[in-house]
């Protein structure tokens, strides 16, 4: 079989764009529209938008590159979707400035940075700030310097590095979310269980599509609903089985998503149990969390050990804390492998 190269960059990307699309949106497709139209036209109008604009910045002089991000990259598009670029300019603004106009009827996002302002996002927001975690997520159209394509494909080398560390955050959340919706049933607040139960679904997404290898967006449960089937089931059971009471759809919601922590805890807080295991000594939590590794993400450092404590993966231990004095005042948790 004769193989070829797409030459072109952003006609290379907008065919990815178009496959992700018609994966993630696979139930609309088999009713022939996409948020209310056409699918094949809203595919059609995107790509010719997005070629004529990547066109335009790309003949432009003052222009070093272009990266596209948001639902092109996902493929969550709907009708109202923009299309997101990143665009690095000659002599450009120190912070993003963000442009709004449309092409050929189709909106546009430009976020517009210098140089030097896109090299330090990448470099220096590694303890996933916003800006940093869209950039992350962001794909290369095209580069007309070197040092910028360096520092891209440095970020995609340590995207892996960060994915790992946000499974953590994302369980971290997804716990205590799970312990709160736990207070409330206990107490017979249903209804405020309720909305921590959807919490749940949300944090729970969120973490399997990362732990999955997958890229996160706004839209997560989508994703992760497409991914799993059972998945699927456990929440459709929560949210349209009206023969069973709150409290029970609840708890079968929860013993779902607790069985999968189980199954999968290894593999989710890897990152933390490495880290562990080459430490010499007993840590706190505390210590773990200000570690540089840590100390820029929101992270329960303390439930998480507490679970895999709880699961035999790690030893837990006591030390004396003292306060201003020799005196011990109180004995503080510590864990090792």
């Amino acid at each position: 079989m004769k193989k070829f190269r797409i030459k072109d960059q952003s006609i290379y990307f907008i065919l990815i764009c178009e496959l992700k699309s018609l994966v993630h949106i696979r139930k609309r497709v088999n009713k022939g529209t996409m948020g209310g139209i056409s699918l094949s036209n809203s595919i059609l109008q995107y790509q010719k938008a997005f070629n004529n604009i990547v066109e335009k910045l790309k003949n432009n002089e003052d222009i070093l590159a272009v990266l596209v991000f948001g639902s092109m990259v996902t493929g969550d598009l709907w009708k109202e979707s923009d299309i997101d670029l990143f665009v690095v300019v000659k002599n450009g603004p120190d912070t993003v400035e963000n442009i709004y106009t449309e092409e050929k009827g189709i909106p546009l996002h430009l976020k517009f940075l210098n140089k030097q302002a896109f090299t330090d996002m990448y470099e220096n927001n590694a303890g996933g700030g916003f800006i940093h975690r869209v950039l992350a997520s962001s794909r290369l159209v095209f580069s007309k310097d070197i040092d910028i394509t360096s520092t891209y494909n440095s970020g995609r080398y340590y995207q892996d590095f960060d994915r790992e560390r946000w499974n953590i955050v994302y369980f971290s959340r997804l716990l205590n979310n799970i312990d709160l919706c736990k207070k409330y049933l206990s107490s017979g607040r249903e209804y405020t269980a309720y909305i921590f139960s959807m919490m749940c679904i949300d944090d729970y997404s969120r973490l399997y599509v990362n732990y999955s290898g997958h890229m996160i967006s706004r839209d997560a449960l989508s994703v992760a609903l497409n991914l799993n089937d059972t998945l699927k089931i456990y929440v459709d059971k929560f949210l349209l089985d009206k023969d069973e009471t709150v409290e029970n759809r609840i708890n079968g919601l929860l013993d779902y998503i607790n069985q999968e922590i189980d199954d999968n805890i290894k593999t989710i807080t890897g990152f933390l149990i490495e880290y562990m295991q080459k430490s010499e000594v007993k840590m706190s939590s505390e210590q773990i969390k200000r570690d540089e590794l840590f100390r820029s993400f929101d992270i329960d450092m303390e439930e998480i050990l507490n679970e895999l404590y709880k699961r035999n993966i790690i030893k837990k231990d006591t030390r004396d804390l003292c306060i201003g004095t020799t005196e011990v005042i109180l004995k503080e948790n510590v864990y090792y492998i």
